[in-house]
């Protein structure tokens, strides 16, 4: 009986020793900023990352949730962070953290800061977070590069995004020396990703310069499907766009975009109606049909930075129609028109060929073309110029011309024959 009871006083001794240093440990790592450093590698492995806070977490224990505030928390290098915030609080339920899950019931970011585009990793073996039931945001900003060859910011952005129900953000934007207020709204919906999504951008003289309107925004196993899209821009002396789509399906790890039916419509001078859209924009490789009409085509191109040579008859390219199909298979391209029409003469044909190297084959028919309305009519007795073409001209093929007028001349079943493909690289 002595002898076991000595065994249990020094068994005893021991576990409580043991305690002690267990309890000694856990008070120098939580006071050592111990679960700062967890934090930031379980952030930094996530997000493949550097991950930094300026000082130790702040932890709140209540009955039915877990309060984490981070301060100065920063994600990269000192010197070009990818994302900041001076304060971020993160409230976690009990009841999802019991059961293995980091559901957020609610993120507060206080004056976050983006710089896009990012260069890690988002969701490297599981996401760091999921979607919260309420995020807010206060005096953001969010800087994103390689926009147009410009870079976006999003200033004083301020706003909330719930999971379930109205949210809305609202800031300013600058991009490419203009200035201007953004709002944004949608209603999230467990049916559907969102639904009603309004975004209006605008400046100080157009404050309804571009508004896009989403009635409905859904997602599959691979693709988001947008029902119905609708852009209005308008701006004070350009006139005003509308471009309304129908059926839009977008994946974006295939970089593939189907549109069944849709319709571009600039002013009165331009209305363009696309049909049966299947794109590959990373390979450049899909097809569709349209439908376009384009009216006083000087005034258009001039706008569009690309001026024609001065016409003979100022009422000349008034009009085009055009109604085919386009189809693209990298570097190769094909363009039919079934049916077409140009100051009143009707043309169909094709055009193909291949745009590396640059090599355009055209065979195209024209009813009737009068000359006469683009460049002088030659003179009595002199011979007909026409203009000289560039000494690399990548355009071969033959353009058949069934009644041709210049001036006086006359001429019927004209073909006019391109043989010198020297194609520029």
């Amino acid at each position: 009986m002595g002898i076991a009871r000595l065994i249990l006083r020094r068994i005893t001794t021991s576990v409580i020793v043991v305690l002690i240093f267990v309890v000694l440990g856990a008070v120098l790592f939580w006071f050592g900023g111990g679960p700062r450093y967890v934090l930031e590698g379980i952030f930094a492995a996530r997000l493949q990352q550097p991950v930094h806070f300026a000082a130790d977490p702040e932890w709140r224990w209540g009955k039915q949730q877990l309060r984490i505030t981070l301060v100065g928390l920063r994600v990269g290098s000192a010197a070009h962070p990818q994302f900041s915030a001076s304060r971020l609080m993160v409230a976690l339920g009990w009841h999802s953290l019991l059961h293995g899950q980091m559901q957020p019931r609610q993120i507060v970011l206080d004056a976050p800061v983006l710089n896009g585009p990012w260069k890690g990793v988002a969701n490297a073996g599981g996401a760091a977070l999921s979607l919260p039931g309420k995020m807010i945001i206060r005096d953001g900003t969010l800087r994103w590069s390689g926009v147009a060859g410009h870079t976006l910011s999003l200033t004083a952005v301020n706003g909330q995004v719930l999971a379930k129900g109205p949210s809305q953000l609202a800031g300013g934007w600058h991009w490419r020396g203009k200035v201007g207020r953004w709002h944004f709204a949608a209603e999230m919906a467990p049916a559907v990703v969102a639904r009603n999504i309004f975004l209006q951008v605008g400046t100080t003289i157009d404050p309804m310069l571009l508004q896009v309107t989403i009635p409905a925004l859904q997602s599959t196993v691979k693709d988001m499907v947008v029902p119905a899209l609708r852009i209005r821009w308008q701006a004070r002396g350009h006139g005003q766009a509308h471009l309304r789509l129908q059926a839009l399906r977008l994946n974006m790890a295939q970089s593939q975009l189907a549109v069944q039916d849709g319709a571009l419509i600039v002013g009165d001078e331009l209305a363009l109606q696309v049909r049966a859209v299947d794109l590959n924009w990373k390979v450049l490789r899909g097809h569709l049909a349209y439908q376009v009409t384009i009216r006083r085509l000087p005034q258009l191109a001039t706008r569009w930075g690309l001026p024609l040579p001065k016409l003979t008859d100022p009422d000349a390219l008034q009009r085009l129609t055009s109604t085919g199909t386009v189809q693209l298979d990298n570097p190769h391209f094909q363009w039919i028109v079934t049916q077409g029409e140009l100051d009143h003469s009707a043309w169909m044909g094709k055009i193909s060929g291949t745009w590396r190297p640059l090599a355009i084959d055209v065979n195209l028919s024209v009813a009737r073309l009068n000359l006469g309305r683009y460049m002088p009519a030659p003179q009595a007795g002199n011979a007909a110029r026409l203009p000289a073409l560039p000494q690399q001209w990548p355009v071969t093929g033959e353009i058949h011309v069934a009644k041709l007028l210049w001036g006086k001349m006359r001429a019927r079943d004209l073909i006019i024959r391109s043989t010198n493909s020297k194609a520029q690289p």
